[in-house]
């Protein structure tokens, strides 16, 4: 079963997007549906809950973008991950991988935050609470 918020990113390039969100964020892919086009539907599992990705499309009726084609990204994806070691660790992983650190690990009122954003262009908020939120 689904979890009740699924966030459903559009991407330029989908397996390329799951290649770094597996690499980056240890996702494992779950489903890749491709028709002539590219892909329409992905699914994969990160730390515990799914996002589900599709490849922008620019002239169907029902158009979808891109971050890049946006002039960025709308919305941060926030991923807790429990521990501020794990903060830094995925944060570092993520570097590695190819994304821009937009905030270096650090500590806030409510825990530990790092903010990077991927090569398709979503924002990532890499959290662990102190349990104040």
């Amino acid at each position: 079963m689904l979890p009740a918020i699924v966030p459903y990113l559009t991407v330029t390039d989908a397996r390329a997007a799951l290649e770094f969100y597996g690499e980056a964020l240890g996702a494992e892919t779950l489903m890749i549906l491709e028709e002539e086009a590219g892909v329409f539907h992905a699914r994969a599992r990160i730390a515990g809950g799914i996002v589900m990705l599709f490849e922008e499309k620019t002239g169907a009726d029902r158009a979808n973008r891109a971050p890049d084609a946006l002039g960025g990204s709308p919305v941060a994806i926030r991923v807790e991950l429990g521990s501020a070691e794990r903060v830094d660790a995925v944060a570092a992983q993520c570097a590695r991988a190819g994304a821009d650190v937009l905030v270096s690990p650090v500590d806030r009122p409510w825990g530990r935050l790092a903010e990077i954003r991927d090569p398709q262009g979503h924002v990532w908020r890499l959290a662990a609470s102190s349990g104040q939120e």
